[in-house]
Formats: structure tokens, C-alpha cells, sequence
């Protein structure tokens, strides 16, 4: 049986090796949990009477309320003694932070938790990780003015690296992409990436599921899973340890054994998997994926106010498999009527560098209501002196016509901050026309699967 709920909606937690040094480990995850957990927290520390304000106990076995999950961050010599002390304290969820098992050649330490999470009906996340961050429960060691915390969105980030992890939701949090749940698993002795994409295919707030992987332990099960969620939801995995020497450095990581690349790119298409290719992808197709509709078929636009970055984004678009199609005569009659004479109302349709919020606001009316058209690449250098911040209002009401769009934006802060203001509206955005074609390829992508899954229903 699998306590999901007691991990991510616990009515309460113990931190096991609280620590009163600021710096340590066990005094980060106690100060990050009291400030986002609303729930009772129980601080465990047999040297400490309070910490944080908290009162401290010596063991699980001194809290007299129930517990729904420890956190345990002691030296790994120490955790199997815990983990029986919360067996009869009737805990059911562990979330092991502590390294120092397989990854270090301790796989004897790993086998009797394994032991253990099969005996005694326990679930184990970990260990060697970071935990489990969501804006309610945010039990990562790092301190919030070095890590930044994403908002909520709809994405969920299952990870076997922790560093990798934690970088990313940093990139996010500056960016301003939300995240729904971000579950680091480390050496997964019990909880793994498949049963975590079990849970979230149910998990109304994750709109697409996002995978960094190193291993599989069970690739059949692990296909036979994704399969059945990729025909509801998204799922993009990032497969690190393609080469001789990756898959050596995984070994050391998380004591894991990598398969060859080949292998894994085949089953994630038999899957239905988004596979991501490099770091950047994984963070560019979620953000795409969670939040813009399918790309039904392959013929987009692409509406710039530069020339050069709209040439960029037509060698792109080509080179991923999409079309740029001509626009009906009514749209280019349309286009005509208020853009001046030296913009080319062919695609790409470029409004020139003195272009205004409202030629934008007409344009992409236009060309979204354009039947040849399925979905919308916009580039907008908005360093331009004759766009405002009404920009972003205008890219936002473009959802009303259902079709996808990503935006390629790229500045420093003062871009940044119109940027981060659509990603909270959910329109991807992205620095380069290269990553914002790919992204939509990607709709595309996926649209293709959810159709062949139609087609097989017919059938």
C-alpha cells in the first residue's frame, strides 16, 4: 500500500536530527518546514529542549500525537533505529534525507530499509535526497535566500539528483514558472519514479509530469505506467548517463546502473514520453506542455518585430518538422489595412522594429483567427521604446482563441520582469526563436500521441 497522501497532504511531521546550529542541515529543513507547513511539526533532538520555538523531543516515541511522516536527516548509521522506532510509533511515510548508502558502496545499509518498507508496510522516499518541496510543505536544506522557491503552478518534477533538482527549481523561481510538486528521490529504495507517476496521473494540480532519470529498475512496468498516463497527461524525461562515462558517474551518485541511450529513447516513444534531449528541454517542454493546449497540426506563424530573429525562427521551424503555411487572402487583407507599407505580411509576418502594442494586438488577432493557422510563435524584443507594459495583456488575451503560442523574449531585468509576468499567465516564453519553435514542436508532438490513442480507441 502506497501513503502518498501522507507525504504530500500530512497532517503532521517530525524532523529527525533538528539541529539548534544554524548552517546544519536539520536546522535549514525545521526553519523551512515551520515557515510552510501548516500542520503540527515535532522537532526531534534528544539534546534539545526547543528549537526554532518548537518544542523538542528526545525520540518519535516521546511525541505523544500521532505522526504522519518523519523526515530523517542523522548520520546513516542511525536511521534504520529510527525508522523501527516510527514503525511503532505507526508511522507509515519516511522521507530520508541522510546519504551514505548505496551511493557510497553501503548497499547492505539500503537492503535492510527495503526489508523493512516490505515487512512492515512502510513507504520510504529516498535516501540520499532532498525531499519534497510544494508551497505547503517545503522540506529542502536550502536556505531561501540562496534557493529561490518557485509559485505554485502545474508542473510536477520527479528527480533521482538532488543538485539537478534544486538548479532547476531556482531557474524556475526566477523565471517565474510554477511548480506543483517537486519530489527529489535519490536512491529510491522503495518510492520510485513509476509509482510517483502513478500518484500524479490522479493529481489534479499536475498538469504534465517531468522526469530527470539516471535509472529504471523495472522498465516493462515502468513502460506499461506511462503508456496509460501520457493518454491523459504530459510526461518529459530527461535520461542523464547516455555515455560510457555517464553512466560510471551514475553509478557513483545513486548506486544505480544506466542502460544505454538507445534503449531508453526507444521506450520513452513506446511510452508516449516527451524524451528531452539536453537540461534546457526538460524545463522547455514542461513549461509549454503544462500550460498550452495541443498544436492539432503542424502549420503555425510567425509574427516578429525583428527580421533577423524571424528568419532564425523560420530555419527552426522548418528544421523541427513544422510548416509555415501562406495566409488566407481575407487575413492578409486584414494585415494590410493597418500595418505600414514596409512590413511583409508574408510568414514570417514581421511588423518591423517600430512596431506598437496595438499593431500587435491586431496582428496576432489576425492571424490567430487565420484558418491555415494552428498556433503562434512570437518574437517580441521588448526593448522597443513603443511597447508598454500592456504587451503582456495583450499576448494573455491571446488564449481566448485556443490555440498554442510561445513567445521568444530576451533581455535583462527590466524584460525579465514583463517575461516572468506571462509565465505566471501560462504563456511560456523563452530566450532564443530556436527553444520557442521547439517548444511548439513539442505541442505538436504530443498532439500526434493523443491522437494515435484515439485512433487505437476506434479501432
Amino acid at each position: 500500500m502506497l501513503f502518498f497522501d501522507k507525504f504530500f497532504n500530512p497532517k503532521s511531521v517530525a524532523i529527525v536530527g533538528a539541529s539548534r546550529t544554524p548552517g546544519k542541515l536539520g536546522y535549514t529543513i525545521l526553519e523551512n518546514i515551520k515557515y510552510s507547513f501548516k500542520g503540527n511539526k515535532y522537532p526531534i533532538n534528544p539534546n534539545a529542549e526547543e528549537i526554532l520555538g518548537l518544542k523538542a523531543y528526545p525520540s518519535l516515541l516521546d511525541v505523544e500525537e500521532p505522526i504522519d511522516q518523519a523526515i530523517i536527516v542523522v548520520p546513516a548509521e542511525m536511521v534504520k533505529n529510527v525508522i523501527e522506532e516510527g514503525i511503532k510509533k505507526k508511522i507509515k511515510a519516511f522521507t530520508i534525507i541522510s546519504s551514505g548508502f548505496s551511493e557510497i558502496g553501503e548497499k547492505e545499509r539500503e537492503l535492510e530499509l527495503k526489508k523493512l518498507c516490505d515487512s512492515k508496510k512502510i513507504n520510504i522516499i529516498g535516501p540520499n535526497c532532498i525531499g519534497i518541496y510544494k508551497k505547503d510543505l517545503d522540506m529542502l536544506f536550502f536556505p531561501k535566500k540562496r534557493l529561490k522557491r518557485p509559485p505554485e503552478g502545474f508542473i510536477s518534477f520527479i528527480t533521482q539528483s538532488g543538485a539537478f533538482g534544486s538548479i532547476l527549481l531556482d531557474i524556475m523561481a526566477n523565471e517565474g514558472v510554477g511548480v506543483s510538486k517537486f519530489i527529489s528521490i535519490g536512491n529510491k529504495v522503495d518510492v520510485d519514479e513509476i509509482s510517483l507517476i502513478s500518484y500524479l496521473e490522479r493529481d489534479l494540480s499536475t498538469r504534465c509530469i517531468a522526469v530527470y532519470l539516471e535509472s529504471v529498475k523495472d522498465g516493462q512496468e515502468f513502460i506499461k505506467v506511462a503508456k496509460r498516463v501520457t493518454k491523459i497527461k504530459p510526461i518529459v524525461a530527461f535520461k542523464a548517463g547516455k555515455t560510457q562515462k555517464g553512466s560510471e558517474a551514475v553509478a557513483s551518485h545513486t548506486g544505480s546502473l544506466a542502460g544505454p541511450a538507445q534503449i531508453y529513447s526507444s521506450a520513452f516513444k513506446q511510452a508516449g514520453i516527451i524524451e528531452a534531449k539536453t537540461s534546457d528541454e526538460i524545463f522547455d517542454f514542461s513549461k509549454a506542455l503544462a500550460n498550452q493546449p495541443v498544436l492539432k497540426e503542424n502549420k503555425i506563424a510567425i509574427v516578429t518585430d525583428g527580421g533577423g530573429f524571424g528568419i532564425v525562427a523560420a530555419d527552426a521551424t522548418i528544421d523541427c518538422g513544422l510548416e509555415l503555411p501562406s495566409l488566407t487572402d481575407v487575413t492578409i487583407k486584414v494585415l494590410k489595412s493597418f500595418l505600414p507599407s514596409y512590413a511583409s505580411v508574408k510568414n514570417p509576418i514581421d511588423i518591423t522594429g517600430d512596431a506598437t502594442v496595438e499593431r500587435y494586438q491586431k496582428t496576432m488577432e489576425a492571424v490567430l483567427k487565420d484558418k491555415n493557422i494552428f498556433g503562434v510563435v512570437c518574437i517580441a524584443l521588448m526593448q522597443l521604446p513603443t511597447l508598454d507594459d500592456t504587451i503582456v495583456d495583450v499576448l494573455e488575451d491571446c488564449k481566448v482563441f485556443g490555440k498554442p503560442l510561445t513567445v521568444c523574449s530576451a533581455g535583462s531585468d527590466f524584460i525579465q520582469e514583463r517575461n516572468r509576468k506571462l509565465e505566471m499567465y501560462g504563456i511560456p516564453v523563452y530566450p532564443t526563436p530556436e527553444r520557442a519553435v521547439k517548444a511548439m514542436s513539442v505541442l505538436y508532438e504530443y498532439g500526434k500521441i493523443l491522437k494515435r490513442e484515439e485512433i487505437v480507441k476506434k479501432k
